[in-house]
C-alpha cells in the first residue's frame, strides 16, 4: 500500500544552509523512491522562535484535507508544531541533542514523545532516556562510495601534496567542538606534520561523497550524537575516522580497523589522527564493507514498519473536500 507522508522538521538543507539534516532528505527520497508520497514542512526555528507557531499553522493546513496516514516529526521540538494536526497519527524520530543536551529541550522531546502514536530513536543511548523503536539513520551507499581522491581534490580545489583532516559540521555550532579538532591538528602541525582542518559545513549533499574522498582522515569530537550520520558516509567512502565515545560511533565502527576512538582531549585527537594517518599511508582502508547494515533502503523499510503499525491501530478518517460540514 503506497502510503501518505508528511514530514515535519527543524533539519533539512535549503540554500542558506545546504548541508543542513541532509539525513533526513535522505529518509524522504528514499521514501519516495520505495513509491510513497512525501510533502515536507521545514521549520527554520533557527531565524525566529515565532516560526515553530507557523510551522504549526502549516500542519493545521496540510492535515484538514485527510490526506496524510501519519505526520512524522524530525527532532522532539519540532512536535510542538504537531500538537494540533488534524486527527493524523504523528510518529517521531529522536535524533540526538533533543534528548540529551538542555533540561527544557529534553522535557519537551519527552513530552511529545509521550503523546506521539509511536517514536523512533536512533542509538541506544537515547532509548535509554526515551523508549521507542531504535533505527539509525542509514546511509545511500550509492551515493557515497570511494572515489579517486586525486580527481576529488581537482573536483573541490584542494592541493594534491597536503593531509586534511576533515570536519564535516558548521564550526559555530559549539556541540560539536570544532575547538578541539583545530587545537588537535594544530598540535600534529607543532609535531611537523603538514596537515590542515578542512571543515565543511555548506557544501551541498552531491559534493560531500568527493569532499570524503579528497580527505585523508575525518574527525568527530562533540559533546553529543544520537547515531552520526556523517561516520556512516564517510567509513562508505573508505574515509577512516577518528571519533570520540559518543553516540553509537563504537558500535558503527566496531571491527574496522583503521579506525579510533579516543578521550574527549586535544593530546588524545591529536595522537589518534597521528595513528590513523600513518596506518593510512602503508595500509589500504575498508571502512565501506562495515556499512552495509546501515544501507538506507534497509533502514527505511523499518520505518515504514512503524508508520504501517500506527495505521493499523488509527481509525481510518474521510477525506474533508471543500463545503463539507
Amino acid at each position: 500500500m503506497r502510503l501518505s507522508v508528511l514530514f515535519v522538521t527543524a533539519m533539512y538543507p535549503h540554500p542558506e544552509k545546504p548541508g543542513n539534516g541532509a539525513f533526513v532528505m535522505h529518509q524522504a527520497e528514499q521514501l519516495r523512491a520505495m513509491g510513497h508520497h512525501v510533502d515536507v514542512i521545514h521549520v527554520k526555528g533557527y531565524k525566529s522562535r515565532w516560526n515553530y507557531l507557523r510551522g504549526a499553522l502549516a500542519v493545521i493546513r496540510a492535515t484538514w484535507l485527510g490526506r496524510y496516514d501519519v505526520v512524522h516529526v524530525h527532532y522532539g521540538l519540532t512536535g510542538l508544531c504537531a500538537l494540533v494536526r488534524w486527527r493524523t497519527p504523528m510518529v517521531v524520530t529522536l535524533h540526538g541533542s533533543d534528548v540529551l543536551q538542555g533540561r527544557l529541550q529534553a522535557l519537551v522531546s519527552r513530552f511529545v514523545s509521550a503523546i506521539a502514536a509511536a517514536t523512533v530513536v536512533v542509538s541506544p543511548e537515547i532509548a535509554r532516556r526515551c523508549h521507542g523503536s531504535l533505527i539509525p539513520c542509514g546511509v545511500d551507499l550509492e551515493k557515497f562510495r570511494p572515489v579517486d581522491r586525486e580527481y576529488a581534490r581537482q573536483r573541490v580545489g584542494l592541493s594534491a601534496s597536503c593531509t586534511y583532516v576533515l570536519f564535516p559540521f558548521d564550526p559555530g555550532r559549539q556541540l560539536k567542538r570544532h575547538d578541539l579538532a583545530e587545537a588537535a591538528v594544530a598540535l600534529l602541525r607543532r609535531q611537523g606534520m603538514d596537515v590542515s582542518l578542512l571543515a565543511v559545513w555548506n557544501a551541498s549533499n552531491d559534493q560531500m561523497p568527493l569532499y570524503y574522498a579528497a580527505a585523508d582522515a575525518m574527525v568527530l569530537c562533540s559533546d553529543t550524537e544520537g547515531s552520526p550520520t556523517s561516520v556512516k558516509e564517510a567509513l562508505a567512502c573508505n574515509l577512516p575516522v577518528v571519533s570520540t565515545d559518543v553516540g553509537d560511533v563504537r558500535a558503527i565502527m566496531r571491527g574496522v580497523e583503521g579506525t579510533e576512538i579516543c578521550d574527549q582531549n586535544a593530546p588524545s585527537i591529536a595522537m589518534a589522527l597521528a595513528r590513523v594517518l600513518e596506518r593510512s599511508e602503508v595500509a589500504a582502508f575498508d571502512g565501506r564493507s562495515a556499512m552495509g547494515g546501515y544501507e538506507q533502503r534497509a533502514t527505511t523499510e523499518a520505518l515504514v514498519a512503524v508508520y504501517r503499525r500506527v495505521i493499523r491501530r488509527t481509525p481510518r478518517i474521510p477525506v474533508r473536500v471543500s463545503g463539507s460540514g
